[in-house]
């Protein structure tokens, strides 16, 4: 398969496609089994958030929790001996996606913590805490091989920055900073490997690669999310005029 594109395709049936033990590191957010906030396109303050809620699509917690071990199976298959792996999940399925890593045969390392310091208020009628954490799983296929260690108080499972917001901000309802995506990409891999994303979504993994000097392979079904996707490539190329990789493309 081409690197530094996104395939917009099923994950599952693209994965296939692509040679065993190949992959250096795996990053990526999958659609979460749960309720999000809705219209928070140029998010700039709280004021801005209408909140709506809604399932993300899957008839039950069983089908959605296989279907992630399902894509976690062929993620094994794919990364090399060494290589990491990132998931981020919602508090509520940590334990099932800890376990979900092991049986896919790859070693559960640590959960990371990411404080969101301006997380979406919690609605006063439900009497619940605004929800300002989110989890990133780290997982490896053997001891990892890559560990580009960054000074002390930067290595600790736990990383503060507000959310996506400004001219970051896409129409992606749980699009991550790069601010907090980056740290990891560049002490689990090396300029020059190449990461797989199997739900790319708003491109956020693909960007940080560009932006570190990796390639990647990323899956993305939904159109108006590929959409958004290749406008992020065409601000990039446009900033880095000088980039010498591989141009990224939507196939």
């Amino acid at each position: 398969m081409e690197i530094n594109c996104i395939y917009k395709t099923n994950c599952l049936h693209g994965l296939k496609n692509i040679d065993d033990e190949s992959v250096d590191l795996i990053f990526t957010d999958p659609p979460y089994y749960q309720k999000r906030a809705q219209n928070i396109k140029n998010l700039k303050n709280h004021k801005d958030v209408v909140t709506e809620f809604k399932f993300d699509g899957y008839a039950s917690e069983e089908e959605y929790l296989q279907f992630i071990e399902n894509v976690l199976h062929e993620c094994y298959r794919i990364a090399k001996n060494g290589a990491s792996g990132y998931l981020w999940c919602g508090d509520d399925f940590v334990s099932y996606i800890n376990r979900i890593v092991e049986k896919a045969g790859f070693r559960f390392r640590k959960v990371i913590h990411w404080h969101k310091t301006n997380p979406f208020p919690a609605i006063h009628s439900r009497k619940m805490f605004a929800n300002s954490m989110e989890l990133l799983v780290h997982f490896s296929k053997e001891t990892p091989k890559t560990w580009n260690h960054k000074p002390v108080n930067e290595m600790h499972n736990f990383i503060e920055s507000p959310i996506c917001m400004g001219k970051e901000r896409k129409e992606h309802q749980t699009q991550k900073p790069l601010k907090v995506c980056i740290p990891f990409i560049e002490i689990s891999s090396n300029e020059n490997d190449l990461i797989l994303d199997p739900f790319t979504g708003s491109g956020t993994t693909a960007i940080a690669a560009l932006m570190t000097n990796r390639n990647f392979i990323g899956f993305e079904i939904d159109s108006v999310y590929c959409e958004i996707i290749a406008e992020r490539f065409k601000e990039f190329l446009l900033q880095n005029k000088n980039f010498q990789g591989k141009k990224p493309k939507i196939k």
